[in-house]
């Protein structure tokens, strides 16, 4: 790399993670305002997470696009492509704020944008910088990522309480003005030979994640046909096709890989579904003061950048493994305390939030450098998107299950922890998802000691 180049992406970097923030808040924002969504729009609460599962379908769908995209075509011409879909799909959802399922539309528009500026950052860190520099950045990208759901859980609190939840997508225009800086600083880079882009594999996927949150939001017997019916085609495909965009032989010839991204899975689950409970815990506890979410969730989101910020050191000092086990424990403990402390103070939810969300920033950065490293640099490109797909699949499918679990008698019921009655579900949902993290853990420890060794 030339020093002018180098010299570009050290100014480059920090304006993408000022975009990401920018980009990322929506998702947090639409979060907190889920409850007075679903009012207003009179749908339920499976319907409004519409919202998010499938906007981070989209989001994990694209990661692999751009990511493979990037091999091939300039990161320069894909980051401008990105931006302007981004501001499409904000100018989209201020002329049709009204229609819930525009709304919809928009928000996935939004995020097709928004997944070129997450993952092309990624590919440009991993590209061009080495060592020490790219666990720094990797680290500011972590913790940029939860001061982006601070500044949506906070946006969204107080936009829902004293604005209106419509001027949110106001805000997302503001990313038209890095156009210019993505022009001026993005690496010069040669076009190389255009690849085979699975399009098709990448449909047929996409069509099975769709299903399947379509049947957990509102369960009707044709979703279910068509999901058995996509998952066999699927499966057929890749089998078949040599050059699909994943294919049962690149997990099996990377086993260590494979675990990883099998334990993000299990991990992620719970990622978003923390502050979409919370949403509804808090308006059922606190009525009329939707904001409070706002001021619950902030301390956690802080912290975790804090811990964003130190990953690279947290990680030099305990070493790859002890940090994601750290990681992994700290989420099941934040998850358990709000089982069981949900109603007993505002402070004592915050305080299972700070330990909950800074236990995602801890694994963060080690789970990626893991993720790079147990692949060929070849496939390195290839690994980060399924490793992205993963997360933002899992974190979608997580929110699409619970608020399935929200509309179940059993658990409305019936409860483990000493909560009051109006919580007894969402009390419920977090011991399920402590559970599964726990679970993820011991599992873990169990299967991935050798390989840090």
């Amino acid at each position: 790399m030339d020093d002018l180049n180098e010299k570009n992406i050290r100014k480059l970097l920090p304006c993408l993670l000022i975009l990401f923030v920018l980009t990322n808040l929506m998702v947090q924002a639409f979060v907190t305002v889920s409850p007075v969504l679903a009012e207003e729009s009179h749908v339920s609460a499976s319907k409004v997470s519409m919202i998010v599962t499938l906007s981070t379908v989209a989001l994990g769908v694209c990661s692999v696009v751009y990511g493979t995209l990037s091999d091939y075509i300039p990161v320069k011409k894909l980051l401008l492509f990105g931006t302007a879909v981004f501001v499409s799909g904000s100018a989209f959802g201020l002329f049709f704020q009204n229609y819930f399922y525009m709304v919809v539309a928009a928000r996935v528009l939004q995020t097709v944008g928004q997944a070129a500026i997450s993952s092309l950052y990624l590919v440009i860190t991993s590209r061009y910088t080495k060592g020490k520099e790219k666990l720094k950045y990797f680290a500011w990208f972590t913790a940029c990522f939860q001061i982006a759901q601070a500044c949506g859980v906070l946006a969204g609190g107080i936009f829902a309480a004293y604005v209106n939840w419509k001027a949110l997508f106001v805000i997302s225009l503001v990313a038209a003005a890095f156009i210019p800086v993505i022009w001026k600083y993005a690496p010069v880079e040669n076009e190389g030979k255009i690849k085979h882009v699975d399009v098709v594999g990448i449909g047929l996927f996409s069509i099975c994640i769709v299903a399947i949150m379509l049947m957990l939001s509102d369960f009707r017997p044709v979703y279910a046909g068509i999901e058995i019916l996509m998952l066999a085609v699927f499966f057929i495909y890749i089998s078949k096709k040599e050059d699909a965009f994943v294919t049962p032989g690149f997990f099996r010839e990377n086993r260590n890989y494979t675990k990883t991204v099998i334990l993000v899975f299990a991990l992620y689950l719970s990622q978003f579904v923390f502050a979409f409970i919370c949403t509804f815990v808090v308006s059922t506890l606190y009525p009329g003061s939707l904001d409070l979410v706002s001021y619950i969730l902030l301390p956690g989101y802080i912290a975790a950048a804090v811990v964003g910020m130190n990953g690279d050191k947290i990680t030099a000092r305990l070493g790859r493994y002890q940090t994601i086990s750290l990681g992994a424990f700290l989420i099941f403990l934040g998850l358990l305390s709000a089982a069981f402390f949900m109603d007993k103070g505002k402070i004592m939810l915050s305080i299972s939030g700070i330990i909950f969300f800074a236990g995602y920033n801890t694994i963060y950065s080690p789970m990626l450098d893991t993720v790079t490293g147990a692949l060929p640099s070849a496939e390195v490109g290839r690994g980060i998107g399924i490793n992205d797909l993963t997360i933002n699949i899992s974190s979608s499918i997580g929110v699409a299950i619970c608020s399935r679990f929200m509309m179940v008698n059993y658990l409305k019921q019936h409860v483990i922890a000493p909560v009051s009655e109006s919580v007894y579900v969402y009390s419920n949902i977090f011991i399920i998802l402590s559970l599964a993290a726990i679970i993820s853990l011991i599992s873990f420890r169990k299967s991935m000691k050798v390989f840090y060794k």
